[in-house]
Order: C-alpha cells, then sequence, then structure tokens
C-alpha cells in the first residue's frame, strides 16, 4: 500500500508553536524540580550529619532563586505567546472555514503555506486569480481600528507598516514559487483578513492590497473578475499540492 498524503491544514503552524511552547515549559519545571531538590538535599546534608559546607549551601541556594526568577519570567513569556498563537488560530481556523465554503472546481484553497521562518494563512488558487491571505485576530471588546487610504495603513491612528510588508513578502514568495514550479509568472492578490476591528477604506482602493474583514471577503472575492481558465486552476493546484503535501504514515 502507497504512502498517504496531505496538505496542511489551517493553524498548523501555530499549533507546533504552542506545542513547542509547552516542551519549553515543561523543561524550565523539570529543570526549576532538580535545582530545588538539590538545594534542598545539600541543606539537609548540612543540617545533618553530612559534611557539606554553609558556603555551598547558600551558592545552591542563590542559584536555585536565580532560575526561579529566570524560569518564571521564562514561563510568563510563554503563556503570553501561546495566549496570541491560540487567537491566531482561531482566527485562522474561522477563515479557512469561511474560505473552505467557497471551495470548488474553479476555487481551490490551500491553508498554512510554509516559507523559511513564516507561514502564508491561506492561498487561493481560482478562475479569479491567485490570492495569498493573512489572517489578524483582535480583541472586538478593544476597539481597534484600521485604516488604509493612500496606499498608507494605519492602526489605532499610527502608521501600520508591518502588515503591508508582511503581505508583500508572502505575496513574492508565492509568485516567485510558482513561476519554479509552472514555469509562468502569475500576478497574485494581496489579502488582509482582520476579525475583531473595525475597517475603513474611503478611498476604496483595491488594486494593491485588500483590507478586509472576514465577512467582506467572499462579497469582493465573488465580484472579482476572472483572469485564469479552469485548466489552468487545475494545472496549478495539481503543482501546489505536490509541492505542499505532507505524509500521514
Amino acid at each position: 500500500m502507497g504512502k498517504k498524503f496531505r496538505t496542511h491544514v489551517q493553524g498548523e503552524s501555530l499549533q507546533k508553536k504552542i506545542d513547542a511552547d509547552f516542551e519549553t515549559y515543561y523543561c524550565l519545571l523539570a529543570m526549576f524540580l532538580a535545582f530545588f531538590l538539590l538545594t534542598l538535599y545539600i541543606w539537609l546534608f548540612y543540617l545533618g550529619v553530612w559534611d557539606i559546607t554553609l558556603g555551598l549551601a547558600i551558592t545552591f541556594s542563590v542559584f536555585t532563586l536565580l532560575f526561579f526568577i529566570y524560569a518564571v519570567r521564562k514561563t510568563l513569556k510563554l503563556i503570553k505567546h501561546m495566549r496570541n498563537c491560540y487567537k491566531g488560530m482561531e482566527g485562522e481556523r474561522l477563515v479557512g472555514e469561511m474560505l473552505n465554503k467557497l471551495s470548488s472546481d474553479s476555487v481551490r484553497v490551500f491553508h498554512d503555506v510554509c516559507g523559511d521562518c513564516f507561514n502564508v494563512d491561506h492561498l487561493i488558487i481560482s478562475t479569479r486569480g491567485i490570492f495569498t491571505i493573512e489572517t489578524k485576530h483582535y480583541d472586538r471588546k478593544k476597539g481597534y481600528k484600521f485604516l488604509y487610504q493612500d496606499g498608507k495603513l494605519l492602526f489605532n491612528g499610527r502608521v501600520c507598516k508591518t502588515l503591508l510588508n508582511q503581505m508583500d513578502g508572502e505575496a513574492n514568495f508565492i509568485s516567485e514559487k510558482l513561476e519554479s514550479l509552472c514555469g509562468r509568472n502569475y500576478p497574485v492578490q494581496k489579502v488582509a483578513i482582520i476579525i475583531g476591528a473595525y475597517i475603513e477604506n474611503p478611498a476604496k482602493d483595491f488594486s494593491k492590497y485588500w483590507i478586509l474583514n472576514e465577512s467582506g471577503f467572499p462579497k469582493f472575492f465573488k465580484n472579482a473578475k476572472e483572469t485564469l481558465s479552469i485548466d489552468d486552476v487545475r494545472s496549478i493546484a495539481n503543482q501546489v499540492t505536490e509541492w505542499l503535501k505532507v505524509s500521514v504514515d
């Protein structure tokens, strides 16, 4: 029986980061317990009949205390990182479910396309073109606001270059990869789907970047002009599937 393969599901990279954080946390906990027990053992030696000096007992106590402080600070950072990952993973899954509903013979959806030290949350190959999608998930109660105007993106009134640069990098990565796979250069539409924030696009300039919420994307996507044939979509999607497939054995 041959090997079985699949492509990534939405949020898979974030799940791996969360798993790595848990491993780091357990290692820190194990190391702290080891140092704590060793320090306790040495103090028992000092207070008992064994020949342990006070200086050695104090040295191990100080070392254990310093490691405890380090472990606490590291753990707090891990907790914050894991919360952000869970939030991001929830957003990717919500968007992924929405995008999967668009799937058809003319629309192929891929998730969690991994590059070097980054990943493209979602990739669409369709007769309406090729789309790279970056997902952001915010707490709706905090009233975050994005404003895209005159080629600039503002986040709560401040210029936000990070998201646009991220979208540029992901689109360039996919464009170069498709050219190497298919021998042809395809234009890539850069999209950010933002959950939990208010988005304002007063100029309605969507030629370069689409900055949308999860309910707005399907409308814009369905109104986009068709630029590829179904045969093109099938050919590109087959190449991408071969590139992204991972073994499930």
